[in-house]
C-alpha cells in the first residue's frame, strides 16, 4: 500500500505560494528544421511558479561545486529542466541542477540551483 502524498503537495505549494513570489520560467528548444532556410528554429515556451529564493551558506559552498552567486530557489512541484531560464531581480539564472523532492516518486516540491 502506498500514501498519498496529495495533501503534503498541497500544503508545500500553500506554504511556498504564502510565503514566496512567483517567477516566470522560461525554455528554449529546438524546433523543426526548415528546409528552405536550412536552419531549425527555436521554440520559446514560458511558464509561472511560485518559489522562495535563499542564499547558499558558506557551508553550502564548501565542495567548490556552488558559486557565491548562486541560489537556491524552493519551488513548487513542475517540470523544471537544467538550462530552463528564470530571472531574479534584475539578473538572469539558468537552472543548473534539480533536485526534486519526491518520496516513492511523488514531486512534493523540488529544489533549484540556480546560476547567473
Amino acid at each position: 500500500m502506498s500514501y498519498d502524498y496529495t495533501g503534503i503537495t498541497n500544503s508545500a505549494t500553500n506554504l511556498i505560494t504564502r510565503f514566496g513570489k512567483s517567477y516566470t520560467f522560461t525554455r528554449t528548444t529546438n524546433g523543426g528544421y526548415n528546409p528552405a532556410t536550412g536552419t531549425a528554429g527555436v521554440v520559446t515556451t514560458d511558464f509561472t511558479k511560485y518559489a522562495c529564493v535563499f542564499n547558499y551558506t558558506d557551508q553550502d559552498r564548501a565542495d567548490g561545486t556552488i558559486l557565491a552567486s548562486d541560489r537556491r530557489m524552493l519551488v513548487e512541484s513542475g517540470d523544471y529542466q537544467v538550462g530552463d531560464t528564470v530571472v531574479l531581480g534584475s539578473d538572469v539564472y539558468q537552472v543548473i541542477n534539480v533536485s526534486p523532492i519526491a518520496p516513492s516518486g511523488d514531486v512534493v516540491a523540488a529544489n533549484l540551483q540556480v546560476r547567473k
